[in-house]
Parts: C-alpha cells; sequence; structure tokens
C-alpha cells in the first residue's frame, strides 16, 4: 500500500461479518482495493481493533483524510450504534464512518466489473469447509437507473472433501441454480477450485461463462461504494428507501416537486432539513414517488393554529427522517419572517407509514390525493444534511 498524494481521501473497507474484521484500502488514484494485513490478538474487543486499523492507516494518510465503510453482520439500528460507538472511542470521527450491509457492499463490488460481468445474473459463491454460501445478484437493465438487486444467501450442503461426494454435490447445486436464466459470472472465495477436487463442479461452472478467484470481496465493495465515481444504478434492499420523497412547490410560476430524499438511501442515513416559504393555505403536501414505478403516493399536514401573516411571510422548517424503510418521520417548525413576524415556537409532528402494497401513505395529517390548486409551499434555502 502506498502513500497517499497530499488531497487525497484514504478509504477503508472494513469487513466486521466475523470476530476479527478484514481491511482493504484505496485512493483516488488506484483503480482496485488492495487488502492491508494485520494481525489481531484473540479475543479481541471491537474498541481495541477498531485502535489498531485506525492506527495502521494513519501509517498511509493523515488522519483527517481517513474514510472507514463498516460492513456488519447485523443492521440493527442498535447494532449499528454499538459499532460507531466503538469506532469513535477508538479514535475514528463520526464524519468518518459509513455503514452498508453486506448485500451493498457486493453489490458495490459487482457494479463496479465491466458491464459484460453483469449483463446477466452474477454469483458469489463463497467456500466453507462443509457448505458453499451462495449469493445472487440481479441487475435491471431496463429501468432508468438500473435497479441492483442482491438476494437472500442460500447455504448449499456439500459436505467435506474428505466425506467424498463434494464435488458431484455441487456440481449437482450449479446445475440446478444455474438452469434458466444466464448467469454471466462467478466470483469465488475461500477456494482455488482446483482441478484434483473439483472436476465436474469446475467444468459446470466454468462452461460459457467467467469465473474469477476473488477473496475480501466485501471489504473490497466497501471500498468502491465510496469512490467518487457517481453511481449509475439503484441498490435494493431492507434497509433501502423505495421511494422519492418531495414536497410540492412552485418555482418561478410553475408547479413542482422538491426532492427532500433519494430512493437508493439508506433509511437510517437519512436526516433532512429544508426552509421554506408558505404560500396560500396553511398545508405540507408531500409526494412519495416509488422507485419501481407507478403514481406517487401524496399525503398532507396541516399546519393548524399558525399565525396568520401576509402572502410569503411565513418560513418554515421541514424536518425529514426515516425510523425504519417504511416509517417517514415529519417534524414542521414554524420559523416566523425576520423581526416584523417572529417566530411562535410552534411545530407540528406526523408519521407517515408508507403500505407498499395498497400503495398508500397512513399518517394523522390530511389526504391530498386531489390537492387543491391554492395549496403552495416555495422551496427556499438548502440545509439539507445526511447523518
Amino acid at each position: 500500500m502506498k502513500l497517499t498524494k497530499e488531497g487525497d481521501l484514504l478509504i477503508a473497507g472494513i469487513d466486521y461479518r466475523k470476530e476479527v474484521p478484514v481491511v482493504c484500502c484505496m485512493t483516488g488514484q488506484m483503480q482496485e482495493p488492495e487488502y492491508v494485513p494485520m494481525e489481531f490478538s484473540r479475543p479481541c474487543g471491537k474498541n481495541a481493533c477498531f485502535r489498531k486499523i485506525l492506527s495502521t492507516l494513519k501509517k498511509y494518510g493523515a488522519k483527517e483524510k481517513i474514510r472507514a465503510v463498516l460492513v456488519l453482520p447485523d443492521m440493527s439500528e442498535d447494532s449499528i450504534r454499538q459499532y460507531i460507538q466503538e469506532a469513535c472511542q477508538a479514535g475514528f470521527d463520526r464524519e468518518q464512518l459509513k455503514v452498508i450491509s453486506e448485500a451493498e457492499s457486493i453489490a458495490d463490488f459487482v457494479m463496479r466489473q465491466s458491464n459484460d460481468i453483469w449483463q446477466h445474473r452474477v454469483y458469489v459463491l463463497g467456500f466453507e469447509p462443509e457448505t458453499v454460501r451462495a449469493v445472487c445478484v440481479r441487475v435491471n437493465k431496463r429501468t432508468s437507473p438500473m435497479l441492483v438487486q442482491v438476494e437472500e444467501p442460500e447455504s448449499w450442503r456439500v459436505g467435506t472433501l474428505l466425506e467424498g461426494g463434494r464435488d458431484e454435490k455441487l456440481a449437482e447445486y450449479i446445475g440446478d441454480r444455474f438452469s434458466g436464466e444466464p448467469v454471466s459470472a462467478v466470483f469465488l472465495t475461500g477456494t482455488d477450485l482446483n482441478a484434483a477436487d473439483y472436476r465436474k463442479s469446475r467444468e459446470a461452472l466454468c462452461y460459457r461463462r467467467r469465473v474469477f478467484l476473488a477473496e475480501q470481496i466485501c471489504a473490497r465493495g466497501a471500498c468502491m461504494s465510496m469512490t467518487e465515481e457517481k453511481r449509475q444504478y439503484l441498490f435494493l434492499s431492507e434497509q433501502t428507501l423505495l421511494y422519492n420523497v418531495a414536497v410540492r412547490s412552485r418555482r418561478g410560476g410553475k408547479e413542482s416537486l422538491y426532492t427532500l430524499a433519494e430512493a437508493g438511501e439508506n433509511w437510517y442515513e437519512v436526516h433532512k432539513e429544508q426552509e421554506m416559504i408558505l404560500l396560500g393555505d396553511s398545508v405540507l403536501e408531500l409526494a412519495f414517488q416509488p422507485m419501481l414505478g407507478g403514481e406517487a403516493i401524496r399525503a398532507g399536514m396541516r399546519l393548524n393554529d399558525i399565525p396568520k401573516r401576509p402572502e410569503g411571510a411565513t418560513r418554515i422548517l421541514v424536518e425529514l427522517h426515516f425510523s425504519g424503510p417504511a416509517q417517514c418521520e415529519v417534524r414542521v417548525t414554524d420559523l416566523g419572517f425576520g423581526e416584523l413576524y417572529p417566530a411562535s415556537d410552534l411545530y407540528w409532528m406526523d408519521t407517515f407509514t408508507l403500505d407498499e402494497e395498497e400503495e398508500t401513505a397512513y399518517g394523522a395529517g390530511s389526504d391530498l390525493s386531489e390537492p387543491a390548486d391554492e395549496d403552495r409551499i416555495y422551496g427556499g434555502t438548502d440545509r439539507t444534511e445526511s447523518l
């Protein structure tokens, strides 16, 4: 691993799915992440591991230039908070840390390969003593942007080499799972797939598709998720927002939607703030646009008891975050308008639960599926912030 140039970010992918983390690094000058070998004492607490990782990374770049992407085994809110806390106590700053799932790291790894790799389904096969862990990646190229979905892992029980029959069982799984839709590429971890032990399965695996030996896929994919190259795809998972969240507004005399949160973001990382000027009735109208297509879901909040002021003399602060992938929490605060119309300290809160099957949004607010022409929100100063 080379030292970073001045101004370059040092991006570290930390695969923490097992007791001992695996670390890869890359800079803006590198085409591919590099594995960073580290020896951890066993047992090794999270705090001690993070300290060692940070100490090693500082050999290659200044601390303020380090960015770390964690791949965790459990994406619950409590687990994420615990790992972030341990990393911060070890010396990382919160702004340096990002958390993604195993599935997202695999998607980023696959999608950073050449287009011919993901023309059809892609499999990642992890070889373990008695099983092979299979993960399938699908890319829908008919949408714009493309949609990437990583299926739930399967455990193929193939037995050990000593027991015999491992090669034959693996070949059967490959024949069964790879039939039907084409598979354009396979990435293997934990094996060299030597011809002596895997004659039949090797032949089945390599038939009319590209096969790669690839270790540290999740750590490498985590690095790639932070590169400056803009994503040309949206990743779908249980942690992903499936809707663009927008506010109905008027700009230059024309009605439009001002996007607050974009589909494809991880719900637990979304925290948005936006100042706006309220026009017309005291209503904030939200539009939830499904990323998979279909009509936008409209819902609204009536700002009851907001002080009466002249047209365009009421500023509001709209704050939005998610408490789950389909639970949108909105808070609106009256900011007044300078010294002439001071803030009232009033605020309104509502939760919108998105029902994917019935395409509705439930909340205490008003149903604005057929909005009145006079209801207007005007977008003002951008105060967007991501956790």
